[in-house]
């Protein structure tokens, strides 16, 4: 009896495994999600988007783009956190939601870590640290003395403690051994129009909110935090180059899913973004507007470049003891 009792089961496991697969084997059979925990209209909604587009043609279905932000950005990566792991609810993601959050965030009440896994990083926003026209500054080191020189006096932009451009100002700010005072704003726009103002004297932002202003003369660079110089900016010396520890500050982006979602409905998707990540209007029309466009990765480059970058930013975050309720 035991023994029927055994191959009854052993039929039915591998019954319901059949179907399972049957039913992976046609993913996608209807419209996908992405949902992006930022506000549209940024760089971010606008890759977004476009690789919504291009791999909707890969995938023969369409992906409908849904903005949920707030809450620095917790509500829409929740939302996909708590998703059925079908692989029909996608989450933009970046070192933002799935890097700093989780390490500064004491009251989550999901974790980001263990219940999303990023499937793709497509490309990266460097980093640039910039000042104004009033700062007698053209560099890392006279603005250095600059800010020596009037000890506590300046100022510096910030959007908050809990993202990856206050962590680097930081880092800047320790590594130029000297005190600036914190100006938070809501956003990038009007922290470029405070340093314009002189209301503040420095700002890390990424590039393609920096570069504009660059490019017309409204701000100056005076580095880029980041493993060696960039294309838009080959004058602009790392923190290295200017005599300063190395390091790599650069904000992330990619897509993430359900941790429990199949392995192929997973591979499925990973195939998809890596084709058309390579097209080259879109990698194109990206750089033009200041994103890093990455190689494609394996499974297991992505995992490593995960790990690289928590712990570049954990140990940020633990240096300076940042945690938010």
């Amino acid at each position: 009896m035991q023994a029927l009792i055994k191959v009854l089961c052993s039929a039915a496991c591998a019954g319901a495994l059949l179907l399972a697969g049957a039913a992976h084997a046609n993913y996608p059979d209807r419209p996908v999600k992405l949902i992006v925990p930022y506000a549209p209209g940024g760089i971010t909604d606008n890759l977004a988007r476009a690789l919504a587009e291009g791999v909707s043609r890969e995938l023969k279905q369409p992906i409908v783009v849904e903005n949920k932000a707030g809450a620095s950005a917790m509500i829409g990566t929740g939302m996909v956190a708590n998703a059925p792991a079908d692989g029909y609810t996608l989450l933009m993601a970046s070192n933002g939601n799935m890097t700093v959050t989780p390490l500064v965030m004491k009251k989550l009440t999901y974790d980001p870590i263990k219940e999303l896994r990023v499937i793709a990083i497509v490309g990266e926003l460097p980093i640039v640290a910039v000042t104004n026209l009033q700062t007698p500054a053209t560099d890392l080191r006279s603005f250095a003395a600059y800010a020596k020189a009037n000890d506590g006096k300046l100022n510096f932009a910030s959007l908050g403690q809990g993202n990856v451009l206050y962590l680097t100002a930081r880092k800047i700010e320790g590594e130029l051994g000297i005190r600036m005072t914190e100006v938070p704003y809501k956003g990038s726009a009007p922290s470029l129009t405070a340093l314009m103002a002189n209301d503040v004297q420095f700002y890390i932002d990424v590039l393609p909110g920096a570069l504009p202003f660059i490019q017309s003369g409204k701000l100056k660079a005076l580095a880029v935090p980041m493993s060696k110089r960039i294309s838009w900016l080959p004058d602009v010396p790392t923190l290295e180059e200017a005599g300063y520890g190395a390091f790599h500050a650069a904000s992330w982006l990619g897509w993430a899913v359900p941790a429990a979602t199949p392995p192929d409905v997973v591979a499925r998707l990973q195939g998809a973004i890596g084709r058309f990540a390579q097209d080259e209007k879109f990698r194109a029309t990206f750089t033009k507007a200041g994103v890093l466009m990455l190689p494609a990765m394996t499974p297991a480059q992505v995992d490593e470049y995960l790990k690289a970058d928590r712990e570049r930013w954990g140990a940020l975050i633990r240096q300076h003891n940042i945690t938010i309720d």
